[in-house]
């Protein structure tokens, strides 16, 4: 008799059990009612990722968010990360053009990364030789300050006219064949200048290893010409 009742209290031991564990599995103990509480879980968005994605703290993930791409693929870049400043070939470009813009008929003779890469420095030569300088915000592509026209004297407009009526490649052009001579290179300074007797243009490019590479870019043919490194 003994015998048959503690093989019913096992018996019920059991299934009170398997009862405890399967509410375990389905929810989480209301702290108001201390019944068992189904919880709902969402079904996975498109993709395969949740949104909102919590980690196992209950804190919001961390992980940075991503833009998508026109196509549909995610873009590798983080949103939010800053935009490229000077060196970037597009703002070289746009800086260049907004100097000629702000002096009408000029042609840019050169141009310099400022403020660690948050501004170029411009220089352009007016249709009567006069130099004019200015600061271009490197991300906006908008004048800073200036143009400011420079003193100089009538044989010295007249040498800069010279140099400039000699030079068919053009400032983009320039920078252009001297970033395709240096893999990763960006320009730090573009500038027309004169080097083994004819016009050329020199740039000094920065590539990710912290290596200053001098390039000279012939003005008439554009021949490209190195000139060595030094990091």
């Amino acid at each position: 008799m003994n015998g048959g009742k503690r093989t019913k209290t096992i018996i019920g031991t059991i299934f009170v059990g398997s009862v405890l564990l399967g509410a375990a599995s389905c929810g989480t103990d209301s702290p108001e009612s201390g019944t068992a509480v189904a919880r709902h879980v969402p079904a996975p968005a498109p993709g395969g990722a949740f949104a909102g994605l919590l980690s196992p703290s209950g804190a919001p993930s961390m992980e940075p968010s991503y833009t998508m791409e026109p196509s549909g693929a995610p873009s590798m870049e983080p949103s939010g990360a800053p935009s490229m400043g000077a060196g970037d070939m597009e703002s070289l470009q746009k800086a260049g053009m907004a100097a000629v813009e702000a002096v009408e008929g000029s042609t840019l003779i050169s141009i310099e990364a400022q403020d660690n890469g948050k501004t170029w420095e411009v220089h352009v030569v007016g249709t009567d030789g006069t130099e004019h300088s200015m600061d271009v915000d490197a991300e906006s592509g908008n004048v800073a300050s200036g143009p400011t026209a420079e003193k100089a004297d009538e044989a010295e407009k007249a040498k800069r006219m010279t140099m400039v009526k000699s030079a068919m490649l053009t400032y983009k052009e320039a920078a252009e064949k001297a970033t395709e001579s240096v893999p990763e290179g960006k320009i730090n300074e573009l500038y027309l200048d004169r080097h083994m007797g004819k016009v050329a243009w020199e740039a000094v490019l920065m590539t990710p290893d912290g290596t200053k590479h001098e390039v000279y870019v012939d003005a008439k043919d554009g021949t490209v010409t190195k000139n060595g490194s030094t990091s």
